[in-house]
């Protein structure tokens, strides 16, 4: 039987994360890049050349209208994300999103209703449930018993993001869900799905919220703990420790790596394999998932996050962080 043909993505936006994507894309025989789009006349032209990809196109208009394409890649700013991506879904192209999927849980709502309506294949970006090494060290935990405990740290350093950094206040006020997402997710990957939340959000030096400290019950009995600082230094950054009654699974190395250690045995370590070696940890993974999904019609299935799984996660923080309570969607 043969391969099925690669399927033809179309890039939209070309800065920052999409030089991550794009060497992944490339190295997948899965893909082809068909095309780039961008606003930004300046980044297309720069990406168009460092990549080698034409044709290129100025606005959303221009390259749907082309509709030379099988699928979609929205890698563009936080706050156009939902808005770009919704265009695309309703249309019924296949859709990949960069997390997070909107910066509220009304935009990823929104999103996940269009998906339902139209059955277009869509999946966020959720890279750290495909790095090499967590996959493996997971399954191997899982296999010394059910999971009762996930504790995840998601520190950040968010002050210069309120010091005349690129960010506009509001995805600074709204960071747990901007970047610290993909570590909070891990939290349901690791666990499962959460029954409650009980949360301390205080202020500690930022104009808003910045330290959120929260206990979480899953549907399984298993107890979640999350611990988001987002002052002073860095610290210890994002790490995760998972455990079965008689295992525990720890991050090292900024996630790059776990260690699985089992009563009565030797500790385990887990690397990056594959591609994750030499590219951005994660991606190969997420894009292969998608990819076969386009190919086959399949939905996209566990580890992928969907637009209603990502409608959990970021209902989940929203309870973690209280932000609908302190910084709830501006009106329009």
């Amino acid at each position: 039987m043969s391969a099925p043909n690669p399927v033809r993505c179309a890039v939209i936006g070309t800065k920052n994360i999409a030089g991550q994507h794009l060497p992944v894309l490339q190295a997948l025989p899965e893909a082809e890049v068909a095309a780039l789009c961008d606003i930004d006349a300046q980044a297309l032209d720069e990406t168009s050349r460092r990549f080698g990809i034409e044709p290129t196109f100025k606005s959303a208009d221009d390259l749907q209208a082309w509709g030379e394409f099988d699928a979609v890649y929205v890698l563009v700013s936080v706050l156009a994300v939902a808005e770009v991506a919704e265009r695309f879904i309703r249309a019924g192209i296949p859709t990949f999103l960069e997390k997070p999927p909107g910066l509220y849980s009304s935009d990823t709502e929104r999103l996940a209703a269009a998906v339902r309506e139209t059955g277009t294949t869509a999946m966020v970006g959720l890279n750290r449930r495909f790095y090499t090494c967590l996959q493996a060290g997971r399954e191997a935990l899982l296999n010394t018993g059910d999971i009762v405990s996930v504790t995840v740290h998601a520190d950040e350093v968010t002050a210069p993001h309120w010091e005349g950094s690129k960010f506009p206040p509001e995805v600074a006020a709204r960071w747990a869900y901007a970047n610290s997402i993909h570590a909070l997710d891990l939290l349901r990957y690791l666990g499962g799905d959460v029954a409650s939340v009980t949360s301390l959000v205080r202020q500690r030096g930022l104009p808003k919220p910045d330290s959120f400290s929260a206990l979480l019950e899953y549907e399984s009995g298993a107890v979640g703990r999350a611990v988001s600082d987002q002052f002073g230094p860095k610290g210890t950054g994002h790490f995760y420790e998972a455990r079965t009654r008689n295992a525990v699974l720890t991050s090292r190395s900024g996630l790059s790596s776990c260690v699985l250690e089992v009563r009565g045995r030797e500790a385990v370590r887990f690397d990056l394999t594959g591609l994750d070696r030499r590219l951005k940890p994660g991606f190969p993974g997420e894009s292969r998932a998608f990819l076969r999904a386009v190919q086959t019609g399949e939905p996209v299935s566990f580890p992928a996050p969907t637009l209603d799984d990502a409608v959990r996660t970021m209902k989940m923080i929203d309870e973690i962080t209280g932000a609908e309570e302190w910084a709830p969607k501006p009106a329009t």
